[in-house]
C-alpha cells in the first residue's frame, strides 16, 4: 500500500510537469494509437506493453487517462515488488537461512524505491548530474521491465544449475520436474521484457551467451567429453531467445529504419566513449561510485561470490555489456541526449543490486 502510494504520487506528479517521460509517452506516444492506426502507434513505440495496459484501462473502466497511467504504474511496480519479495525467500530457504516474511518485503520495498546518492555539488547538468538507478521512477516503460527482468534471471540461474546437475534442486524454480516447462516460461518472460522494453534483454541475452561461451570453451579445453553435451545447451538458450531477438530486430526496423520515431532526424550510431553519459555528467566516475556503492562494497567483502558463482558472475556480466553499451552506443541527431541506450546498463544496476542484496542477506545470517 505505502508502494502504490508513493508511486501514485509520483506518476501523478510527473505527468504534470512539463518535459517529463511520463508527458511524453501518455500525450505524445499513446495519442498515435489514440488517434491513429494500431500500426502507426506500434511503429511510434514498439515497446508498447505499458501503453497497451494504460489504453485497456482506460477504455475498459472509463477512467481519465493520466489515472489510468497511474494504477497501470503501480501494478508494474508492484508486480515488481513481489517478485523480489519472493526471491528473498526462496534464496534464503535454498541456503538454509531462516526466512522472515516481513524482512523480506521490507527489503523488497526498499529494492523498490532505492536511488543513487546526489547531493548538488556533484555536477551541474540537471536533475539526474549522471547518477542512474536501478529505479527510475521517472520512466514509465523502464520500470515496467523489472519484474519481467527478475524472472528471466532466476530462471536462467536455474536451468544453468540444472544443467550442470541432474539433481540440482532449483532455488527459485523446480526446473527438474519438468525442464521443458521452465524453458517456455523463459521464452515468454523474456519477450515480454522486450515488449515492455527491448534494454534489459538488449543487455542480458548477450551476457548468457558471453558466459555460455567461455564455459563451452573451457570444457572443450579440458577435453572431459563435457563439451559436446553442453553446446546443445548452448543451443537450447538461444532457442529461447529467438523469438525476442527477432522482435527486438522489428522494433529496430520499425523506430530507426521505417521512420516510426516520432523525430526521425536521428539514427542509431556508435559514438565517442561515453560521450553521451558526460552530457550528464562532469565526472563519471563518481557518478557511477554514489549509483553502485552498495553492490561494489559487496563485491570488495565478497569478490569470490561474485566470481565463483553463476548468480554472481551474471549479475557482473550484465552490467559491464550494459556499461559498454552506455559508454558506446546513442542516437545521432538531436536525439543524442535522449540516452536511450543508457537503460541496458541500468538492467544491469538491477540485477548486481538484488544479487548484492541476496548475498548481503546470507552473510548477516552467518
Amino acid at each position: 500500500m505505502i508502494l502504490s502510494w508513493l508511486v501514485y504520487a509520483c506518476v501523478k506528479g510527473e505527468i504534470n510537469t512539463s518535459l517529463s517521460d511520463y508527458r511524453g509517452h501518455l500525450y505524445i506516444y499513446l495519442s498515435m494509437f489514440d488517434q491513429g492506426t494500431l500500426l502507426e502507434g506500434w511503429m511510434a513505440v514498439p515497446y508498447c506493453l505499458w501503453h497497451v495496459c494504460v489504453l485497456l484501462l482506460k477504455f475498459l473502466l472509463r477512467l481519465p487517462l493520466d489515472e489510468a497511467a497511474a494504477f497501470v504504474s503501480c501494478g508494474f511496480h508492484l508486480f515488481s515488488y513481489l517478485v523480489k519479495y519472493w526471491m528473498i525467500l526462496c534464496y534464503l530457504r535454498a541456503n538454509k537461512c531462516k526466512a522472515n516474511t516481513t524482512t523480506a518485503a521490507v527489503i523488497a520495498f526498499g529494492l523498490s524505491v532505492v536511488q543513487g546518492l546526489y547531493p548538488d555539488w556533484v555536477g551541474v547538468s540537471g536533475p539526474y548530474l549522471g547518477i542512474f538507478s536501478m529505479n527510475p521512477l521517472h520512466n514509465p516503460t523502464q520500470t515496467t521491465v523489472n519484474g519481467f527482468a527478475l524472472l528471466c534471471f532466476a530462471l536462467v540461474l536455474d536451468i544453468w544449475g540444472f544443467q550442470k546437475n541432474e539433481h540440482y534442486e532449483g532455488i527459485f524454480f523446480p526446473v527438474q520436474k519438468n525442464p521443458k516447462k521452465y524453458n517456455i516460461l523463459l521464452v515468454l518472460f523474456l519477450f515480454l521484457s522486450a515488449a515492455a522494453k527491448p534494454t534489459f534483454a538488449e543487455m542480458f541475452i548477450p551476457a548468457v551467451a558471453l558466459i555460455m561461451l567461455f564455459e563451452w570453451i573451457r570444457r572443450i579445453i579440458s577435453k572431459d567429453g563435457s563439451a559436446s553435451p553442453y553446446f546443445r545447451h548452448c543451443l537450447n538458450m538461444l532457442l529461447c531467445a529467438v523469438p525476442t531477438l527477432l522482435y527486438i530486430l522489428l522494433q529496430f526496423l520499425a523506430y530507426f529504419i521505417w521512420g516510426g520515431s516520432y523525430s526521425s532526424d536521428g539514427g542509431f550510431a556508435v559514438t565517442k566513449w561515453l560521450e553521451v553519459w558526460s552530457l550528464y555528467s562532469d565526472n563519471i566516475i563518481l557518478s557511477v561510485a554514489l549509483g553502485m556503492a552498495f553492490p561494489f562494497f559487496l563485491i570488495l567483502i565478497d569478490s569470490r561470490f561474485f566470481v565463483r558463482t553463476d548468480m554472481g558472475r551474471l549479475s557482473l556480466a550484465g552490467y559491464a555489456i550494459g556499461f559498454l553499451e552506455a559508454a558506446l552506443l546513442g542516437e545521432s541527431g538531436s536525439k543524442l541526449s535522449h540516452a536511450d541506450f543508457l537503460w541496458p546498463m541500468m538492467c544491469g544496476m538491477l540485477l548486481v543490486w538484488v544479487t548484492a542484496t541476496l548475498r548481503f542477506l546470507i552473510l548477516n545470517e552467518q
